[in-house]
């Protein structure tokens, strides 16, 4: 009797510190507290599995983050301009081959272009997805002869899964995380709420892509070098 009295307080006592410690971390994503958790750990992840490259960088690669529509031309989104935005200080202080990588990339360049006309871009056209960025990206430096480390330029969030792409494609990488475009404060909810959100979901994407890893995902050798390198569609064109 005393035994299952006993056993019966500790369970209530452990549900008990459970709903406390649920309650904090739901409470938590309208803070900075729970996304700067999330990005420590998505950090230490890469540390431990990924090590440290002792090679120094060759290159800049920039990973874009999507396009918008304003005023019925598409341009760039909030993501794809803070990467550029990074690249281009980044650029400013080691001016080294840029690599951008996605559909966004004549957007890209040409942002990049305006600050920096003098900058060799080499454009990845192609990628769909964090994979194909990585398996494109490392074609393009073996045809270029480039030596496969370099700064990768995407959102802290991302950074964990993108490095892990990479090294699988055999490219090592100097994190330089871009902002967001709303701030991490503690006065704003919703912002904070941006960042848990994205947070929620690369620590989501990086757990399919260990256990589970995406079948579209296409190998090297099924495109080439040219549909790699040619722009779907130009900037400034769309109406």
């Amino acid at each position: 009797m005393s035994l299952g009295l006993g056993l019966g307080r500790w369970i209530w006592r452990t549900t008990k510190v459970l709903m406390v410690i649920g309650g904090l971390t739901v409470l938590s994503v309208f803070t900075p507290i729970f996304s700067n958790v999330g990005v420590f750990a998505l950090d230490v992840f890469s540390k431990i599995t990924l090590g440290t490259s002792h090679t120094p960088p060759t290159a800049i690669v920039l990973l874009g983050g999507g396009l918008t529509k304003k005023d019925g031309v598409i341009v760039l989104n909030h993501y794809s301009q803070s990467r550029a935005d990074t690249v281009i200080t980044l650029y400013a202080q080691t001016p080294l081959t840029i690599i951008t990588s996605g559909a966004e990339s004549p957007w890209l360049r040409e942002h990049i272009k305006t600050t920096h006309p003098e900058a060799v871009i080499v454009s990845d056209n192609a990628s769909m997805n964090t994979c194909e960025n990585a398996t494109f990206t490392a074609k393009l430096m073996s045809h270029h002869e480039l030596p496969k480390s370099v700064y990768l330029i995407t959102d802290r969030y991302h950074m964990a899964r993108a490095r892990r792409q990479f090294a699988r494609a055999g490219i090592a990488t100097t994190p330089q995380p871009a902002p967001l475009a709303v701030p991490l404060t503690w006065g704003d909810r919703d912002n904070n709420w941006t960042h848990s959100r994205r947070t929620i979901y690369e620590m989501v994407a990086l757990a399919r892509d260990i256990f589970r890893p995406q079948d579209n995902c296409r190998t090297a050798d099924e495109i080439s070098l040219e549909e790699i390198s040619t722009p779907r569609r130009e900037p400034k064109i769309f109406f």
